[in-house]
């Protein structure tokens, strides 16, 4: 399945034209001596792009960095005109570390690993090219000035701190490795960077994902595969961590009858709603969800961006620059990636599993009024937020004491229990009644006592699924939202639930046994049709 470029995807702020030309970098370290120094070596992305770059040593600098200030995402004062303390607490855990001896593959378009304030953090000689022209090269760099999106996510995670230059990362000790896998168009490429030094690569930092446009669309089996294998056997079984965005389709359309937003779910993104996977939300300045945030059961946390305001995220970007107007869950995603570099480095024995139970304990409530929000088994939950904002601060210290609930081979898993009802969709009545097809399976004999992760699987016979209403509900009364009535925006409509995964983290903290009820609602006139198949597959201990 052929992916939109990172920027297409996922960066929603403005664009900068710059004027391409050569670019001299500076790299950290001591200047040679002698009177007639060698050429400066010169590196490019390939052979047809425009951006050159020429390396030359300077000496790492020292001093307070300019653009900290500005970084409200990092410790919010109200600086911008948002609600004091609604960032990702990052600075108050840089007491305690800074990330030092964790790395993050940044796996986009290209990133800038030359940059002054990302090459003293880059592991020399690690990074990979997957481009075509410059494929094995360690410098996997921009081709174009279109090219600036892995340079400013990176930046957000671990941009040198006390350099003089510029801003810091969310972890700006950690250590930077990049992987232009989206610069390629096989899904063998992407598939290997979420592979490629697993046991040395901690986190895979992704900002992209599928289109935003109401229908479904399917992972490549080779993607699955990766996860998979990443979490059973990455950094030596304790696991590989994966962060993905939750996505940008909060309003990518409108119904041009009632003017309403359409809203996509993230978990119709294929590559975000699958065990394993750390799927980041975003929030504004003011922790209300941002106008593009998708809700989604699979959610886990969210970090800042820009909202309504279009206050954007000032990180690095291209030609050794810097901006302010990055944004989107692109922005978000970076700042999760960074936190869990700063719970690592405090206790590198935590598995994924570890990572993203601490997270949800850890997350910090934004938006308390907002009528979605509901507590259970010590967690509070909103579909809109995951857990909620992710809080370096907290996520740190409980990383410190944290008792180890094991890696892939100490996980328990329960089903699939499978049903195949074939229960008619019908249209909504006289009077607009709906006529719900429900289903239900009772769980016996599982040994799981805290849910950490359900697997749901779907199959419907349906002209238009966007007409569908899903939810699955726990024998506790636990709903989790799955998917509401929408329109397409894509070419192809919106695809259909062949055996469509849906993942939920809603139902974390509950036992697996009980009565698990699944129902489809058909919300739309017109189009009519059948609630064939489903089954359902518990993860947790």
């Amino acid at each position: 399945m052929p992916r939109p470029s990172a920027a297409a995807r996922f960066d929603l702020s403005r664009r900068l034209a710059w004027a391409v030309a050569a670019v001299t970098i500076a790299l950290g370290g001591c200047g040679g001596g002698g009177d007639s120094p060698p050429p400066a070596p010169q590196i490019s992305a390939g052979p047809n792009c425009p951006l050159q770059y020429t390396l030359t040593d300077s000496p790492l600098l020292t001093g307070a960095d300019p653009l900290l200030a500005d970084q409200w995402h990092l410790q919010n004062t109200g600086q911008n005109g948002g609600t004091p303390g609604e960032d990702t607490r990052a600075r108050l855990a840089w007491a305690t570390t800074k990330g030092t001896g964790i790395r993050v593959a940044v796996v986009d378009d290209g990133v800038e690993i030359v940059h002054p304030d990302l090459a003293p953090n880059v592991v020399a000689g690690a990074s990979f090219s997957y481009r075509s022209g410059n494929r094995g090269s360690v410098y996997p760099v921009p081709c174009t000035a279109d090219d600036d999106h892995g340079t400013s996510v990176a930046g957000i995670v671990l941009a040198r701190d006390d350099n003089a230059l510029g801003g810091a990362g969310v972890a700006p000790r950690a250590s930077l490795v990049a992987y232009d896998a989206l610069a390629s168009s096989l899904d063998a490429d992407v598939a290997d960077a979420l592979g490629r030094a697993s046991d040395q690569n901690a986190i895979y930092q992704n900002s992209w994902g599928s289109p935003d446009d109401g229908a479904v669309h399917r992972a490549e089996a080779s993607f699955v595969s990766a996860i998979e294998a990443g979490i059973a056997g990455g950094r030596g079984g304790r696991g590989s961590i994966f962060v993905f965005p939750a996505g940008n389709g909060g309003c990518f359309a409108r119904d041009r009858a009632t003017g309403l937003c359409q809203v996509d779910n993230s978990n119709l993104d294929g590559y975000v709603n699958q065990r394993g996977v750390i799927t980041v939300c975003a929030v504004d300045d003011s922790g209300r969800q941002a106008w593009y945030g998708e809700p989604g059961a699979n959610v886990l946390v969210c970090a800042p961006s820009s909202g309504d305001k279009a206050v954007g995220i000032t990180t690095t970007t291209i030609r050794s620059e810097y901006r302010n107007n990055f944004s989107g869950t692109s922005a978000s995603t970076p700042m999760v990636s960074g936190v869990v570099a700063l719970m690592l480095a405090t206790n590198p024995q935590l598995t994924w599993r570890d990572v993203r139970l601490i997270l949800a304990a850890t997350a910090r409530q934004n938006d308390p009024g907002n009528a979605g929000w509901t507590s259970h088994y010590g967690y509070r939950f909103n579909h809109r937020f995951g857990f909620g904002v992710a809080d370096a601060q907290a996520a740190v210290a409980a990383a410190q004491t944290w008792t180890s609930v094991g890696g892939s081979a100490q996980q328990k898993v329960c089903g699939p229990y499978v049903r195949t009802p074939v229960l008619p969709l019908r249209d909504p009545g006289a009077g607009g009644a709906l006529s719900p097809a429900t289903d239900s399976v009772t769980v016996t004999g599982c040994d799981i006592s805290q849910i950490e992760f359900v697997e749901i699987r779907l199959t419907t016979t349906h002209p238009y699924i966007g007409d569908l209403r899903l939810r699955l509900t726990s024998p506790n009364g636990l709903a989790s939202e799955l998917a509401d009535q929408r329109l397409c925006a894509g070419s192809g409509g919106c695809g259909n639930y062949a055996d469509w995964p849906f993942g939920s983290v809603r139902h974390l903290g509950e036992p697996a046994n009980g009565v698990w009820t699944f129902e489809a609602t058909d919300m739309a006139v017109a189009d009519e049709g059948s609630f064939d198949r489903w089954s359902i597959r518990f993860y947790g201990r």
